[in-house]
C-alpha cells in the first residue's frame, strides 16, 4: 500500500510555483499517494483531477496581493487556523505521513495541522520574501517545518538569514529545466541578426500584476526615439488573475499606457498560454521588469527563454542574477528604474555585437544545478527521509506499547 503525502497548494489557477508542484506530483505519484487541498476551484485543481490526483477543498480562503492590512492579517489568521484543524482531521482519516506546504500562504496552516496530528512536514519556498512583517512571521513559523526547500540562494536568504537553526534545515534545490533533444535556437540567419533594418519581436512573460513591473517596461518603451520605436514588436504573454481586483485594474491601466505611448500596432496581447515554447522562438529578447516587493526568486520565464537560447533584459532582483549574467547572457538593470531600461534596450536594439554575444550566451545550456534529473533526486530523497523519520516514529510507539 502506498504512503500518503497531504500537498497545501495556496491557489487554484497555474502560475511558477504550482508548475513546481506539478514537477514534484510526476516525481512521486508512482510511489506515493498524493492528496492535494486547495482554497478553492481553479484550472490546476480541474487539471489534477482529469489526472485521478486526488484533491479537497480547504478553508484557507484567498490572499490579495500587495500590503495588507491590520484586519486583513487577522481576517487570514483565523482562516488559517480553522484550515489547520480541517487538515488535522483529513491527516487522522486518511493516514497522511507528510504534509508538503507549497507557499508561505499556506505555511502558518500546514505546519500546526502536521504539529497537531505528529507529521512532519515539508515547506517548499518559490519567491524571496521582501515585506518585514511577512518575513517575521514566516521565519517563526518555519522554526516548526520539519525541513525547507527554497528554488534560490536569493530566496532561502530571505527566511533563513542569520539564523542557524533555519539555516541548517534549508536546502537549495533550484527549479528544473529540461531542453527537448534537438531543440534549435531561433531561425534567424547571422545575416539577420545583423540587419540594421529588421524588427525586433520583444516579449514579456508572467502573470500581468503590478509587482511584475510591465508599467515599467512600457514607460521604458515611451522613452525610446521613433526610428527605435518603428524596429519593434511587443508580445505580453500572460493574464491578471482571476480574482484580484488589482490584477484586472492593473490591466486596464496597462492598456491605456499603450495608447497613450501611441503602440498599439506595436503590442500583442496573448493572454495565458499553456505552451509558451512557440513564443520564445519568435523572440529575440524577453524583458523581466519585476519590482523589489514582486519577491522574485527564479523565476521560469527567464529559465524557459534561456533554454529557448533567448537572452533576457531584467531586473537585478532576487535570484535573477543567479542565473543571468550581466552582459553575457542578458543585461540586468535595476527594479523600478525606467531609464535605466530604456537604455538597455537602446543597447541591444542599436549594438549587433552585443546582441550577438548575447545570443551566444543564452544558448549556453543551464548548469547542472537545472537539471530535471538533480532536481528529482533531491525532492524524492527529502520525501523519504521524512516519510522514513515518520515510519520510525511509529515503530518506536509500537515498541513502547508492546513493552508497557
Amino acid at each position: 500500500m502506498k504512503r500518503s503525502i497531504l500537498f497545501l497548494e495556496q491557489q487554484s489557477w497555474l502560475s511558477g510555483g504550482q508548475r513546481m508542484l506539478e514537477t514534484v506530483l510526476n516525481t512521486v505519484v508512482e510511489e506515493y499517494d498524493p492528496v492535494v487541498a486547495f482554497p478553492g476551484d481553479g484550472p490546476f485543481r480541474r487539471a489534477l483531477d482529469e489526472r485521478n490526483i486526488q484533491t479537497l477543498t480547504v478553508p484557507l480562503g484567498f490572499y490579495q496581493t500587495g500590503p495588507k492590512s491590520r484586519s486583513e492579517m487577522l481576517e487570514f489568521a483565523g482562516r488559517s487556523l480553522l484550515c489547520a484543524l480541517k487538515l488535522a482531521t483529513v491527516i487522522r482519516r486518511r493516514e497522511i505521513e507528510l504534509v508538503y506546504i507549497n507557499g508561505p500562504r499556506c505555511l502558518a496552516a500546514g505546519v500546526l495541522a502536521a504539529r497537531l496530528t505528529g507529521r512532519p512536514s515539508l515547506f517548499h519556498l518559490h519567491l524571496t520574501l521582501t515585506r518585514q512583517p511577512e518575513i517575521f512571521l514566516a521565519q517563526r513559523v518555519a522554526r516548526y517545518a520539519s525541513a525547507i526547500v527554497a528554488c534560490s540562494q536569493a530566496a532561502a536568504a530571505s527566511i533563513a538569514g542569520a539564523d542557524p537553526h533555519l539555516a541548517g534545515k534549508t536546502q537549495v534545490l533550484y527549479n528544473p529545466m529540461a531542453r527537448c533533444p534537438g531543440e534549435v535556437f531561433g531561425s534567424l540567419e547571422p545575416e539577420q541578426i545583423q540587419s540594421a533594418s529588421r524588427v525586433f519581436t520583444l516579449g514579456v512573460v508572467g502573470r500581468i500584476t503590478k509587482p511584475k513591473g510591465q508599467r515599467v517596461f512600457l514607460n521604458a518603451l515611451g522613452r525610446l526615439g521613433p526610428q527605435l520605436k518603428n524596429r519593434i514588436r511587443v508580445i505580453f504573454i500572460g493574464a491578471p488573475s482571476p480574482d484580484d481586483r488589482a490584477d484586472l485594474t492593473y490591466k486596464q491601466r496597462l492598456e491605456e499606457c499603450v495608447t497613450q505611448f501611441n503602440l498599439q500596432t506595436k503590442v500583442e496581447w496573448a493572454g495565458y498560454q499553456k505552451s509558451v515554447g512557440p513564443f520564445y522562438r519568435a523572440m529575440d529578447v524577453i524583458i523581466h521588469p519585476s519590482l523589489l516587493q514582486s519577491g522574485e526568486a527564479m523565476p521560469l520565464a527567464v529559465l524557459e527563454a534561456l533554454q529557448h537560447g533567448v537572452p533576457v533584459i531584467a531586473s537585478w532582483t532576487g535570484g535573477i542574477p543567479e542565473v543571468v549574467r550581466h552582459g553575457a547572457n542578458g543585461l540586468l538593470v535595476p527594479p523600478g528604474d525606467e531609464v535605466a531600461l530604456a537604455r538597455a534596450l537602446e543597447r541591444f536594439l542599436q549594438d549587433a555585437s552585443l546582441r550577438a554575444r548575447l545570443r551566444m550566451g543564452a544558448q549556453s545550456n543551464l548548469d547542472d544545478r537545472f537539471s530535471p534529473e538533480n532536481f528529482n533526486s533531491k525532492v524524492h530523497e527529502q520525501i523519504w527521509k521524512l516519510c522514513s523519520g515518520q515510519d520510525a516514529k511509529k515503530s518506536k510507539v509500537i515498541r513502547e506499547e508492546s513493552t508497557a
